[in-house]
Order: C-alpha cells, then structure tokens, then sequence
C-alpha cells in the first residue's frame, strides 16, 4: 500500500514538473515576442520615441496634478506623462514599456488560471498596445491627449490589476460572499475610477462584469451573472454623465465616454482606420476569457485535443503579429524630418546634409528641403551646394493636411530670426494641444533673443523642475547673467577683442540668428505658409548685414525672380569684393542676362565651367524638342539636377508650406 502511494506521489509530481516545463517553454515564447518588438522599438522608432518625449511634458508639482484632473482620465495622462519622458533614453523607456507588458502578461495568466499553450494567449494584449503605439506617425504632433503613447498601456495596467483584486476575492472568500464583493468593486473602479482613468475604467468595469465560475460547484450562477451585466450597464452608462454634470463640464459631452482615449480626429474629420488597434486590445481580453473558458480541466477543455490547442494559439499570435506588422507606420520622409530635427537642435549641421542625401524612393517634403537649406546656410555653402540635393514637394504621409507650422515651423522660425512667430506657433500649440518640453525650449531662447529675461527665467525654471531637461535649462540660464552679450554690436566686437561675451556653443547658436534679425519692425502675418513667408520677407528685404544680405539673395533665387535677384546680386558682390563668385549665383547670373537683356553680362568673369554647362544644357534641349515637360525632367535630372539651370526651367509648380 505504501508502494502504491509512493507510487503516486511520484506521478504527481512528474506530471507537476512536465506542466510546468511546458508552461515555461510558452513563457519563454512571451519574453522572445516581447524582446524582438522592444529591439525593433529601438533600433526603428528611436527618433519617434526622442521626439515624442520632447513633445511631452511631466512636473512633480501640485499644479501640475489639479491641471490633468480638470478633465476625466487625469491620472491616466499623469502616469502616461512621467512614463514618456524615460525616451529620452529610448532603450531605457522601451525597456519599461516591455516590462509592463510582461506584468500584463503575467497577471493576466494568474487572472485567468491559464495553462498549457493558452498562457502563450496573454501576449496578444502586449501585441495590440504595440500596434497602438506603431501607427502614430504624424499623430505625435497631432494628440491633445498628453501622454497618449503611454495611455494605453496604463489603462489596459489599470484595468488588469482591477481584475486581480477580483480574482483575490474569488481565491480567499466563499463564493456567496465574493460574489457581492464583486459587485461592490465593479460598482468602485467604475465610479472611483472614472475621474482617473476614464474610459479604461468604463473598461475595467465592463471586464469585472465577465460571468465567473463559482468556487465550489466549479458551474456559472446564471441570475448572478445577468445581475452583474445589468448593474455594469448602468454604471458604465450613467457615471460618465453624472461626473459631466458635476465635475467635468470642461470635457463635451460627447466625449464622456472615450475620456482618456486618444483622439484620433482632425477637424470635422475622423479617422477610423486607426480605432482597429484599439478594438484589438478589447479582443484580446475576449479571447483570453474564452480561453479561461477552455483552460484544462474545465468541461469544455475535452473537446479540443494539445495538437489543437497549439494550432489554435499559434494561428492567434501569426495573426497578431501581422496585425502590428501592418499597422506600423513607415515612411522614410517622416524619419528624415525627425532625424534631421534632432541634428538641427544639437546644431549637427553636417548631420543634417547627410541625413539629406540618403538615397530614398520617394521625393522629400519641403521641410527636409528647408531644413537642408538651413543647414547649408549655416555652413556658408548654400550658394555652391544649394541644388546638388533632391527637390520636392511631397505633401506628408497623412490622411489629414499637415501644417509645417505644427511640425517643424518653430524650429525654422528660431533659426531664421523670427522669433516672434516661433513664439507665437509655441503659444498657439500650447493652447490647442497641451504645454511641452520642446514649446517651453523655444519660448525660453526666444525669450532671451528678444530681451525678456524674467520670462525667459519662467521656462527655465519650469524646466529646470523635469526629470531629464534639468541640464539644458541650467546650460541656457547662464546667458541670463550676461544680457549685453545679445546686443550684437556688442557681441561682435568682443569677439574682435577676443574676448566674446558668450562661449562656443552661445556664438555658434546665436550670432547667426541675431544677424537675421537686423531687419526692420513691421506687423505682418505667414497665413500658416512658414516657406512662402520666409522667402517673401526675406527676397523683399534690404539691410547693411552681409549675412541678412545674402539672404536676401538666396530667397530671391529659390523664388525665380528676375527683378529681385539683380539689385541683391549687385550688393552682394559689392559687399564680397574679394569673394570668388559662388556657382549658383553664377548660374543664375549667367542665366538672366541671356534670357533679357537688361543687364550686361559681358563683362563678368563667369566661370568655364558654368559657361559650358549653360551651352550644353541649350543644345540638349534642342535635341529633346518634342518632349513634354515631365518627360525633360527626368531626361535632364542626370546631367544638369545640380544646377540652377535646371531649377529655372523644369522645377515646377512646386507648392510651399
């Protein structure tokens, strides 16, 4: 007999140590899915994740907290908020992110009672809040949910540990008496939790209302069941109004409902394409319910063989997998704009152009153009190399129009002297979609370019209260202490006595700007047209600044305008009286005076090599006569793309933003 029992305890124990193997090998698979999507986060979204912590904002202080609790959710965007702001380091906010996902995971196993390949199941929620955060794109720009990379995986956490208290109850308490404690913490996330998460906890009490097994009869209490849906209704439809009607007449009322979700409309537009991933984290849960439904030694488990149950899960995760895979948002001209917006803000001119000249299969949108002008400017070889680069207007990968003005019109305003509209787009963002690391960056130099020390103190010090941006409010509150160092008359000659009132990397951010604001004060509008705004002004303007100067006559080429190249290509050559003429300038020159001739060009010492490739570019033209317009520009782009010549003539309708 105790042979027998031995024998017993021995197979228990075997069958034991082989189910949890199995488990462990599907716990395994959950780690691998989850590793792979953080290495694919890094290595493909960093630029997105560094931009996407600029364009968040999180403060420890009070007011901070009272400001999100205006509106349902607030807690949700307050955790969300400080969650972001560890991209500043992507590896180490993607590090976090996944190992939510594997709390999730793990709870969400325990929640369920999982076994065998079903555990494998719980990845599919982790799988759609990847899906969530992937599809972004130019919606990073575009939310007014603060913190909505991050919500949704804070909700979904919310919601999960609602369902493991639950389950608490369940474990330790006789059924007749968890039952109603049941109703109690539905009736508790819901109406507690409403005010802190929102929707999720509309969620949460939506999940809390699943009908669950009774301890000890192991069968569903059927009256039980339908009373728990019935009370989760109510809540779920009467909270939101009563909360609208007390606290949060700020929030419309259409909104009660999706408070703490993100908005995923523009204007009187609504974009549903990308509603799918979150419908997906609600079909997760469902699926991971019927799985607990199916787990082993429920009734239901003997109709389904292991080999089925494998089948299953695996085709569930293929189709996960392809869902992310399909929702992820790719387009090189995106990544460019943010790699290059990053290179500008740490002044990496060089990076700039290289990130430039990456081959790509699609034309660029005239930010990445304007932003390698910009570069080439600043390294004062525009006028040589300004055409040697790709021209484009592609409009951005987006459903919606996007405006320069809200994507990287503040960073082109700063750098080109207008700092009072850069002020001003940073005010207008700041009231239409939430304060930022980044608007308070700009409102803070723009502040100290015009002057204004105590406001420019007041950015400083709110970012001097950040976990991350404490370093580079403290770098820029130094020049605070030197105010005459921005008079330019003054900053120019220290810098001739060898005594420069601000250091390297003050002269090589500010000088350049301070020279472009030497223009006139004039009250004027850009119609949200940064571009067009830009060569306006700047073609029409006049100044005794060699560096304003040549602007001047850069915006005078780009625009094509005969009558004002002519009086600013004079002046420049005045002003340079020793510089060898640049190609561009040349080009264009040598250009003009055939087309009219208004101005003697005989006398000029234009370059060999500009006079031969205007004679061939003349009789390749001749030669290509009965082609169409498009049909030349492709056909001359290999020989003449880099000059002016062939900016002039098949570089068309090219529509600024």
């Amino acid at each position: 007999m105790k042979k027998n029992n031995q024998s017993a305890k021995v197979t228990t124990t075997s069958l034991a140590e082989k189910a949890m193997g199995r488990s462990l090998i599907y716990w395994l698979v959950i780690i691998a899915i989850l590793a792979i999507a953080g290495i694919r986060l890094v290595q493909q979204e960093s630029e997105l994740l560094l931009r996407a912590q600029e364009l968040n904002l999180w403060l420890p202080t009070g007011l901070y907290w009272k400001t999100l609790m205006q509106y349902p959710g607030g807690a949700a965007s307050w955790f969300a908020t400080y969650l972001t702001q560890f991209f500043f380091y992507p590896w180490l906010g993607v590090a976090i992110l996944c190992g939510l996902w594997l709390m999730i995971c793990a709870l969400l196993a325990w929640i369920y009672r999982l076994r065998g390949p079903w555990i494998a199941l719980t990845v599919l929620v982790p799988l759609a809040l990847l899906a969530c955060f992937t599809q972004t794109g130019y919606w990073v720009y575009y939310q007014k949910l603060q913190g909505h990379l991050m919500v949704p995986t804070v909700g979904v956490l919310f919601a999960t540990l609602s369902l493991a208290v639950q389950r608490l109850s369940d474990m330790f308490l006789p059924s007749r008496i968890a039952r109603w404690l049941r109703l109690i913490w539905m009736g508790t996330v819901c109406i507690v939790g409403y005010p802190f998460f929102g929707a999720w906890a509309l969620g949460a009490t939506g999940l809390l209302c699943l009908p669950q097994r009774e301890k000890e009869t192991g069968a569903f209490n059927i009256r039980f069941s339908v009373l728990t849906v019935i009370l989760a209704i109510i809540l779920i439809a009467a909270v939101p109004q009563i909360y609208y009607q007390q606290l949060f007449e700020m929030t419309k009322r259409a909104y009660v409902y999706v408070a703490a979700m993100p908005s995923l409309r523009y204007g009187k537009d609504s974009f549903e394409q990308y509603r799918w991933a979150y419908y997906a984290i609600i079909l997760a849960f469902l699926i991971l319910f019927i799985a607990s439904l199916l787990r082993e030694g429920s009734a239901l488990a003997g109709k389904l063989r292991p080999w089925m149950r494998l089948v299953l899960v695996l085709v569930l995760l293929c189709v996960a997998v392809f869902g992310v895979r399909a929702t992820w948002y790719h387009d090189t001209n995106f990544q460019k704009e943010l790699a290059m917006n990053r290179a500008i803000e740490e002044l990496d001119w060089e990076r700039v152009l290289t990130i430039a000249r990456q081959p790509s299969d699609v034309k660029p949108t005239r930010q990445i153009v304007m932003y390698k002008n910009l570069a080439l400017f600043r390294l004062g070889r525009a006028a040589n190399e300004m055409f040697f680069y790709p021209e484009g207007a592609v409009q951005q990968n987006a459903p919606w129009r996007v405006r320069m003005t809200q994507i990287g019109g503040k960073l082109i305003y700063y750098h080109y002297g207008k700092e009072n509209f850069c002020y001003r787009w940073c005010m207008e963002d700041g009231v239409e979609f939430g304060w930022k690391v980044e608007t308070y960056k700009f409102m803070a130099r723009t502040s100290i370019l015009n002057h204004e020390w105590t406001v420019a103190r007041k950015y400083l010090n709110l970012l001097k209260k950040t976990t991350f941006h404490r370093a580079w409010a403290e770098h820029y509150e130094k020049y605070l202490a030197t105010p005459e160092a921005f008079d330019l008359e003054k900053l120019e000659a220290s810098v001739k006595a060898e005594k420069p009132l601000l250091d390297e990397e003050g002269l090589k951010e500010f000088e350049p700007i301070m020279h472009l604001m030497t223009y006139p004060d004039r009250l004027d509008g850009d119609n949200t047209l940064v571009e067009m705004y830009l060569l306006q002004t700047f073609a029409k303007g006049n100044g005794d600044d060699p560096y304003f100067q040549e602007m001047t006559l850069l915006c005078a080429l780009i625009m094509k305008d005969i009558n004002l190249f002519w009086p600013r290509f004079m002046r420049f050559a005045t002003m340079h009286p020793d510089l060898h003429m640049p190609l561009h300038y040349q080009e264009a020159a040598y250009l003009y005076g055939h087309l009219e001739n208004k101005v003697d060009i005989s006398h000029m010492p234009f370059d060999q090599n500009v006079r031969d490739t205007y004679a061939r570019f003349m009789k390749f033209n001749e030669q290509c006569g009965p082609m169409s317009e498009e049909q030349k520009a492709v056909a001359f782009y290999p020989q003449f793309g880099n000059t002016f010549y062939y900016f002039y003539f098949l570089v068309r309708n090219q529509k600024t933003n």
